[in-house]
């Protein structure tokens, strides 16, 4: 018996690990415009928010405040990616077997990420084209990203589950804010992007180190190994 009916996932640093072609689109927009790059670990911090706040939080600070210049960086680091966002992209190791566990056992489940909705969608057909995600959602407009909890809730109920029957993974303090906002459980993988200096300060999240523990969670919810014995 499965305590929770339906999962939400993020995407970047979730399911699927984007860093190294993230990372290079932007690297190539930087060094384009004589702008300092980033190795992939330090740009980790830049995911998770969108491309607009990668793009902006990637230039150097006296021109942040330059909307019309982030707009112009954040357009051409949009088409920089989607030439190149399959390069080295691919699932982490036990991803799938999540999947057909959800399959096989009828467990609902859908992709809400902060990247651009064509990107993902398209991801995650090329990458997991034989499972059945009720739906992928990405990116739209500023006023839905997360962490507005609204594509999330729209999601949970195409699903047939309420938000308090649903888990929401992801690997960041947004991904921690949008299930929280959306009165789900957050699940947090270890594997991701974010620092763990960051994700410390949460106080009653579950932190999983590794996919098969999604399906514990599933089981069991907030009654698995507590947090803070994980860190």
């Amino acid at each position: 018996m499965h305590k929770y009916k339906a999962i939400v996932f993020d995407l970047d640093g979730t399911l699927i690990n984007s860093l190294e072609d993230l990372i290079d689109a932007c690297n190539t927009v930087m060094e384009n415009h004589g702008f300092p790059t980033y190795s992939y670990e330090n740009g980790k911090r830049l995911i998770g928010r969108g491309l607009r706040n990668l793009t902006r939080d990637a230039m150097p600070e006296k021109y942040r405040s330059d909307d019309a210049f982030v707009d112009a960086l954040t357009e051409m680091l949009r088409a920089e990616y989607g030439k190149n966002y399959t390069n080295k992209t691919k699932p982490y190791q036990g991803i799938t077997e999540v999947l057909n566990y959800l399959e096989t056992n009828h467990i609902p489940y859908g992709v809400c990420t902060n990247k651009p909705d064509q990107a993902a969608k398209s991801l995650v057909q090329i990458l997991f084209g034989e499972y059945h995600f009720v739906e992928v959602v990405g990116f739209i407009s500023d006023e839905l990203r997360k962490p507005n909890p609204a594509a999330t809730l729209a999601l949970a109920e195409k699903m047939g589950a309420k938000p308090e029957e649903c888990l929401y993974v992801g690997d960041s303090l947004v991904d921690y804010e949008t299930g929280t906002n959306a009165g789900m459980l957050p699940v947090l993988c270890t594997w991701g992007f974010e620092s763990p200096e960051v994700m410390k300060k949460l106080a009653d999240e579950i932190w999983i180190n590794n996919p098969s523990q999604i399906i514990a969670a599933l089981r069991d919810g907030k009654e698995m190994i507590p947090a803070k014995k994980q860190r």
